[in-house]
C-alpha cells in the first residue's frame, strides 16, 4: 500500500505558515488641481463706458442717456430719471439751483436727440456742457462779488468748451478721439454759444448765489352772487306797438325771432314778455343800495385780483406820467408867455409907427 502524502500547512489568517504576507500600499492622496482662472470680464460696449481715454469722465452712459430718451415727451419722468441718475439732490443742494442745472441738461439732451446724434455723443456732450457748469460754481464766493472777481469768467469757460469739443472732434488716440463730425461740432458749437454762454453771467449768478424768496400774503373776499329775482312777481309785458312776427329775421324792436317764431299759438312771446318782466321787476323791487354794493364789490374785486407788483409798476408809471405832464404844462406855460410877450411888443411897435 502506498504511503499517504502528507497536506500542506494551514493558513493562518491569510497568512502560509514560513512566508510573510506583503504589506498593504499606502492609499494614494489625491492630487489637488489648480483652480481654474475665471474668463476674464468682457469689454463694455461703447454705450456702458464711463470714462473716455481723454480723460473725460461721463456722467451719464449711452445706456442712461437712452432710457431717456425713451420716455418720449415726458418731460416730468425725464427730469425725475435724470435727477437720479445724477444725484442731483446731493450735487445742488439748492431747489432753485438744482431745477435750473437739471432744465439745462435736459435741453442738452434733448437739443441732441433732434440732431439724430447717437447715444454715445449725447453722453459725451453732456459731460462736456456739465464740465462748463462745474467751473461756474464758486462755493466761497459772496452774492456782492463782481463778474470780473469770479475765477472763470466768459472767455475761459468758452476756451474750456472749445478744447474739450476738439479732443472729441479729431482722431488721435488716445489724447484724442473723433467722436464728433466736423459739421456735427459746428451746430454743437452754435447752440452752445446762443444758449449756456449768450446768459453766462446769468447762469453763473444764479448757481453761486441764493435765490431771495419773498412771501406775500393776501385776503380774499369772496363776493355771494346776488339772489335770483322771484319768478312769482314776473309781470306780463305787452307786445311793442307795431310789432310783427316774421318767417325769418329780426323783428322791428331788433329782437330775433328764433323759436318763439316756429310757434304758432304764442306761447313763445308769452316766454319772452315772462323774462323781459322778470327783469324789469329785479331792477324795480332791488333798493339802490344793493345795486350800488353789488357796482362796488365787482370793482372791489377787479383791484383786488391786481397783484402788490402790479400796484408799485402802476404807481411808478403814474408818477412818471404825472411828472412828464408838469412839464409839458410847464413848457406851454413858458411859450404862451413869451408868445404874449411877443405879441404886446408888436402891438406897441405898431401904435407907435401910427403916432408917428
Amino acid at each position: 500500500q502506498a504511503p499517504r502524502r502528507a497536506s500542506p500547512p494551514p493558513l493562518v489568517r491569510g497568512r502560509s505558515l514560513g512566508r510573510m504576507a506583503p504589506k498593504a500600499k499606502p492609499p494614494e492622496e489625491p492630487v489637488e488641481e489648480p483652480p481654474e482662472e475665471p474668463p476674464p470680464p468682457p469689454e463694455p460696449t461703447e454705450d456702458e463706458v464711463t470714462e473716455l481715454s481723454t480723460g473725460l469722465q461721463l456722467p451719464l452712459r449711452g445706456l442712461d442717456v437712452g432710457r431717456i430718451w425713451a420716455l418720449g415727451e415726458d418731460y416730468g419722468a425725464q427730469a425725475v430719471l435724470l435727477a437720479e441718475l445724477l444725484s442731483l439732490e446731493e450735487a445742488w443742494p439748492s431747489a432753485t439751483q438744482r431745477q435750473i442745472a437739471c432744465d439745462l441738461y435736459m435741453y442738452n439732451l434733448s437739443h441732441s436727440k433732434a440732431m439724430c446724434l447717437t447715444q454715445r455723443q449725447a453722453a459725451v456732450f453732456h459731460a462736456i456742457m456739465a464740465r462748463v457748469l462745474d467751473l461756474m460754481r464758486c462755493p466761497n464766493t459772496s452774492q456782492q462779488a463782481a463778474p470780473k472777481d469770479m475765477p472763470c469768467d466768459t472767455a475761459k469757460g468758452f476756451q474750456e468748451f472749445q478744447q474739450l469739443l476738439l479732443n472729441h472732434s479729431v482722431s488721435s488716440p488716445p489724447d484724442r478721439l473723433d467722436i464728433f463730425r466736423v459739421s456735427e461740432a459746428k451746430l454743437l458749437t452754435d447752440f452752445a454759444s446762443v444758449t449756456l454762454f449768450k446768459h453766462f453771467l446769468l447762469y453763473q449768478f444764479c448757481t453761486n448765489c441764493e435765490q431771495e424768496v419773498q412771501t406775500l400774503r393776501v385776503r380774499r373776499t369772496i363776493q355771494r352772487p346776488l339772489p335770483p329775482p322771484d319768478l312769482a312777481s314776473a309781470r306780463h309785458r305787452p307786445r311793442p306797438k307795431g310789432w310783427k312776427l316774421k318767417s325769418q329775421g329780426l323783428g322791428q324792436d331788433g329782437v330775433g325771432g328764433g323759436g318763439s317764431q316756429g310757434a304758432p299759438d304764442g306761447s313763445g312771446e308769452a316766454d319772452m314778455d315772462a323774462v323781459g318782466g322778470a327783469a324789469n321787476a329785479t331792477s324795480r323791487d332791488l333798493p339802490e343800495d344793493s345795486l350800488e354794493g353789488a357796482v362796488d364789490g365787482v370793482g372791489a374785486e377787479a383791484v383786488e385780483d391786481v397783484s402788490p407788483e402790479e400796484q408799485e409798476i402802476n404807481r411808478l408809471v403814474s408818477e412818471k406820467l404825472a411828472e412828464k405832464e408838469r412839464e409839458l404844462e410847464a413848457k406851454l406855460a413858458e411859450r404862451e408867455e413869451a408868445f404874449l410877450q411877443k405879441f404886446t411888443a408888436k402891438q406897441e411897435e405898431a401904435k407907435a409907427g401910427k403916432k408917428k
